[in-house]
């Protein structure tokens, strides 16, 4: 893989990815413009009134890699990628209506008090559904639409992409030591 002028040269053996950028403004139609030509048009923005999703169907040799290389075509556009399109965070009620379940019964198996424990952990009164789902396909496989294990790659890889491109629009690309923090 290369870099050439804000742009990464993929590999010959390249697939699909699906995938969104959020940027948190609207963004004008000279903007639009402007991605149409650093994305070579493989981006397809929705606007609303706050904020701007870039829905992506890019070729690479890999998710990151097509992530990574849009973020870079924004910024080549001028604009700044404040996060990657994901609904990870949910509380019990969420995971009850995304599985079938009560929310009892999701409280119960979070809980440790039914089911095969294990249940993934809370933080600040969230869970990671991409956690959850991967705990499901394991415990309850059709409650979550029996995800393949790409599937569940593809889910924990938007959330961590989605981190690092937050932790790179927090520190407005001073980020220099947390490349070498996620390389530990």
């Amino acid at each position: 893989m290369a870099h050439t002028e804000g742009r990464l040269i993929m590999d010959p053996e390249q697939e699909e990815h699906d995938f969104t950028l959020v940027i948190d403004r609207p963004i004008t139609e000279d903007e639009t413009d402007r991605l149409f030509e650093t994305t070579a048009g493989d981006a397809t923005p929705e606007r609303t009134t706050q904020r701007t999703l870039l829905h992506f169907v890019r070729e690479a040799p890999s998710l990151a890699v097509a992530i990574a290389s849009a973020v870079l075509d924004v910024e080549q556009a001028g604009l700044t990628t404040a996060g990657v399109g994901s609904n990870d965070l949910v509380d019990l009620s969420e995971i009850a209506t995304r599985v079938g379940r009560s929310h009892e019964s999701v409280r119960l198996l979070a809980a440790g008090k039914r089911g095969t424990g294990g249940f993934p952990a809370v933080q600040n009164g969230l869970y990671s559904w991409a956690l959850v789902r991967a705990w499901f396909a394991g415990y309850d496989p059709e409650a979550v639409g029996s995800p393949t294990e790409d599937q569940l790659v593809y889910d924990r890889m938007i959330v961590a992409a989605d981190h690092v491109v937050r932790a790179r629009s927090l520190t407005h690309g001073q980020a220099g030591g947390l490349a070498a923090l996620l390389s530990a």
